[in-house]
């Protein structure tokens, strides 16, 4: 953690993290004599690199000349088609002619599918697939509108999009006395919406003959640019011809450098700070640097991937790491952080070593089951499905792996042990109630006079018509007395259980069940997460477990249990439930935000008569533009205006 922290503004970037002028007078408020830029933002921003230096701030990074001249992805392609010409590219358009009708053409002349991408970014901001003409001018306005807003530049290049293959980089790193050394690659194939989600090394495609190729090639643009610093060179690979092309250079630290840390033993970090200091790379293990085992990278983030990977916003309510040998995190969140709109929704990196690619997919596939991120949907279940998947283990990727598979897509199917699951909210609930009660307590839970008559409880967990109803009872001696030594040891529970689908009650079935040890903590607002340890028929198991908010402490409880794929199920109770008549939207079908997010731009003015398919509004969540579009004809009545910030759940709109 820092030792000092500075504020620069409000949390939209463009007020803060894109403000060189509030970092520059950061520095000066606390003595700082240089800046790390990070991974995005202004890390490869040549007029802040330039703006540090000439405030006598050293730049963590490459000169401003060497970013100017390869950052940009249509000068780097420039660049090397002059200088370079052995570096293979990739056909497309990068020139300087940015005319909407221009780009269209250019399109059309490289053929379909193509791929238009920010010139001056990266993390899949500005970049779509098109697939037809039909679609094009849209995805340029669009691409050109994301690239404006991240980047600060809408100049978009054009490149013709492979279907298969793969997306393999090249890690450098260059000091001042002209050397430059590469650490390897890392395999990035596996993306959604253009944006890396797993990555490991060493690529399980590569031999020693393409390695030295593509490091030979990556050190040759470094040697070009006299570069200093950290950077990575980036290609596509043919998987078919084993061919590759230059497809980007990132003139920063990656996001995935950790799996080249682990696998060599490097500090990129401090490498980059011993550079700025001019140290001679050629005294360190660089020049005969070696490959140990294996390491492969996941980003949690909070999305939903059964929803096209939207993401998600929240309170982290329960927030627990991996203790295993050889399992590192990366993350700045913990219990009680909040995940919010402005930026991209990643929460942690989580990266593993071990000797063999089998058994770091093995090692990775434990830390994320045991890594607890309760309160927010995340794709981890999509995670570790993706490592289990007999292609991925088999290392036949391709950068359309997500959508060729459609491990996103499967049908929402309640896991078969979730019945019996609903046992650990109950006991939660019953443990919570227990510890508040002030009168009478040595009278048994739940004691009345019908002997026979069982508690009764009753949740939803994952498929909302899917009702789970118990009945239970606190088993004690005779007589009711419970002695104070009980307390130390199980409580013991006689539970019947069932699920309601349609109101058509399944078989009871009968539970012995016994709560152990539970541990609860409170934060200040009164909101409650901890573990709970309880026997169900025999298997006894430790559960985290959150409440939800404190409007719903009682109502929402989040389970996490390592069995069940590491993912989290959200139990809420039945009597604060409403009706489902109470949610039923009108036979116009209002049209509500998937996500919060910020409204960018109306596009058709409140009262116009809209066709099908015609596109209403613009929003923007977490760094990604979606638009919505109206799904029938009609007359559109809006309810929001530019630059509103809204809930998920909101209504837009209505098309009548």
């Amino acid at each position: 953690m820092a030792d000092e922290a500075v504020f620069i503004g409000p949390s939209p970037s463009s007020e803060s993290y894109l403000r060189g002028d509030k970092i520059l007078e950061a520095c000066r408020t606390t003595g700082a004599d240089a800046v790390h830029p990070g991974y995005g933002f202004l890390s490869e921003n040549t007029d802040f690199a330039r703006a540090c230096t000439d405030a006598g701030i050293n730049f963590i990074g490459p000169q401003p000349e060497s970013i100017l001249a390869i950052g940009d992805k249509i000068a780097s392609k420039n660049l090397l088609a002059a200088k370079e010409p052995s570096i293979p590219l990739i056909p497309g358009y990068n020139g300087a002619d940015q005319n909407i009708d221009n780009l269209i053409q250019q399109a059309i002349r490289i053929d379909f599918p193509v791929l238009l991408k920010a010139s001056a970014g990266g993390g899949g901001k500005g970049m779509r697939i098109v697939h037809e003409a039909a679609a094009l001018k849209d995805e340029i306005e669009m691409a050109k509108s994301e690239a404006l807003r991240s980047f600060g530049s809408d100049n978009l290049l054009i490149e013709k999009y492979f279907g298969n293959a793969r997306h393999i980089e090249i890690q450098i790193m260059g000091d001042k006395h002209g050397n430059v050394y590469h650490c390897f690659e890392r395999e990035c194939s596996i993306q959604r919406r253009h944006q890396k989600v797993i990555e490991e090394t060493p690529s399980p495609m590569m031999d020693d003959a393409l390695r030295a190729a593509m490091t030979a090639a990556a050190v040759k643009i470094g040697k070009l640019l006299r570069y200093e610093g950290a950077g990575t060179i980036e290609f596509i690979v043919d998987d078919a011809s084993r061919k590759f092309y230059f497809l980007e250079m990132n003139t920063r630290l990656q996001v995935e450098h950790p799996v080249t840390e682990l696998v060599t033993g490097l500090d990129l970090v401090e490498l980059q700070i011993l550079v700025a200091q001019g140290f001679d790379l050629s005294q360190t293990q660089l020049p005969n640097l070696k490959l140990n085992g294996s390491s492969i990278e996941c980003r949690l983030y909070a999305e939903d991937p059964e929803n096209d990977f939207l993401p998600c916003t929240g309170k982290i309510r329960r927030w627990k790491q991996c203790t295993a040998e050889n399992v590192r995190y990366d993350s700045g969140i913990e219990s009680g952080s909040e995940i919010s709109i402005y930026y991209d929704p990643m929460i942690s990196k989580i990266s593993v070593w071990a000797p063999t690619r089998d058994q770091a997919i093995q090692k990775m596939s434990l830390a994320l089951r045991e890594t607890v991120a309760l309160g927010v949907t995340t794709n981890r279940k999509f995670l570790i499905q993706v490592l289990q998947h007999p292609r991925f283990q088999s290392g036949k990727l391709s950068t359309r792996f997500i959508d060729q598979e459609g491990i996103h897509k499967q049908s929402l199917v309640p896991h078969p042990d979730e019945d019996r699951l609903a046992i650990v909210p109950m006991l939660w609930g019953w443990h919570l109630r227990e510890q508040a009660r002030t009168e009478l307590k040595y009278i048994p839970s739940g004691w009345r006079y019908v002997k026979h008559k069982k508690q009764q409880d009753g949740y939803y967990g994952e498929v909302p018509e899917r009702l789970i109803e118990l009945q239970y009872e606190h088993v004690v001696k005779p007589g009711g007395w419970v002695p104070p030594n009980q307390k130390l040891a199980e409580k013991k529970f006689d539970v019947l259980y069932r699920a309601m689908v349609d109101q058509q009650p399944g078989e009871w079935r009968r539970a012995e069940v016994g709560l152990g040890k539970v541990v609860v903590d409170e934060d200040e607002l009164g909101e409650r997460s901890g573990v709970l340890r309880c026997t169900i028929d025999g298997v006894t198991r430790d559960y985290n477990i959150a409440n939800g908010s404190i409007e719903h402490n009682s109502t929402e409880i989040y389970v996490h249990t390592k069995d069940f794929g590491g993912k989290q199920i959200l139990f809420q109770r039945k009597d604060r439930l409403k009706s489902a008549a109470e949610g039923e939207d009108d036979v116009f079908s209002p049209y509500t935000a998937p996500m919060p997010c910020k409204i960018l731009k109306l596009l058709v003015p409140s009262g116009a008569e809209v066709k099908k398919n015609q596109a209403l509004l613009t929003m923007e969540s977490m760094k990604t533009e979606v638009r919505l579009y109206s799904r029938h004809d009609g007359v559109v009545t809006l309810h929001v205006g530019e630059g509103d910030t809204i809930e998920a759940g909101t209504t837009l709109c209505e098309v009548k």
